[in-house]
């Protein structure tokens, strides 16, 4: 099983380990715990690709703050839990764009920032009580999530694109489009990762636990 990542991607799967017992609103909760920044993250980032032109982007250094997130919880049989998610964050770092086109190949880089926003997610997992914490389970998740960012290079790649659409068939508006967005794989379903105890307040847990054992009568 693999420890689940603070990372943005996964976060999605820390929130959904939620119950809405005890909360102002029934069906809403907010771990308080996974409010907070995050260092260092790195996803996966799916490459831009604009006819014979393919960018692909990577941050080897950044800081994420997760600001507030609400999730609306419904269980289901077995386990199962479908939820919506909201996620509010904003953050910064470092932009590296590896640019090829045919046979030329540059590399660029820059400092990035992500605007305050929030991304909206819908899924279904399973949940269980494991030595150190809960497997979350995903059944279903996004394949991807579009996160909008602010850097240097978008104008720059536009700039080559804009030279080379003379000899090359480019749609430059449309890869300027493509660079506001960084768009991050999801976690495919199936496997299961841990959220450890550590992650929740004690009456965080006492709430799940106790909502997993009524699940079990």
């Amino acid at each position: 099983m693999r420890r689940l990542c603070a990372t943005l991607a996964l976060a999605f799967l820390v929130l959904l380990a939620g119950r809405p017992g005890g909360s102002a609103v029934p069906g809403q909760i907010e771990l308080q715990r996974l409010n907070r920044s995050y260092s260092e993250l790195a996803p996966d980032i799916l490459p831009v690709i604009e006819g014979p032109l393919t960018v692909r982007l990577s941050s080897p250094r950044n800081q994420i703050v997760v600001r507030r997130h609400l999730l609306r919880l419904e269980p289901g049989a077995g386990g199962s839990h479908s939820a919506d998610l909201s996620i509010e964050f904003q953050g910064k770092g470092r932009l590296v764009a590896d640019v090829e086109a045919g046979p030329v190949a540059t590399r660029l880089q820059d400092e990035v920032l992500v605007p305050p926003q929030v991304a909206q997610l819908q899924g279904r997992v399973r949940i269980r009580r494991v030595q150190g914490g809960y497997g979350i389970t995903p059944e279903q998740l996004p394949e991807r999530l579009g996160v909008r960012i602010q850097s240097g290079i978008g104008r720059q790649i536009v700039n080559v694109c804009d030279g080379a659409s003379v000899v090359l068939d480019l749609d430059c508006p449309r890869l300027e489009q493509s660079l506001s967005r960084a768009v991050i794989p999801l976690p495919a379903v199936g496997e299961e990762y841990l959220l450890e105890d550590a992650e929740l307040t004690p009456a965080e847990r006492s709430q799940l636990d106790g909502y997993l054992a009524g699940q079990g009568r």
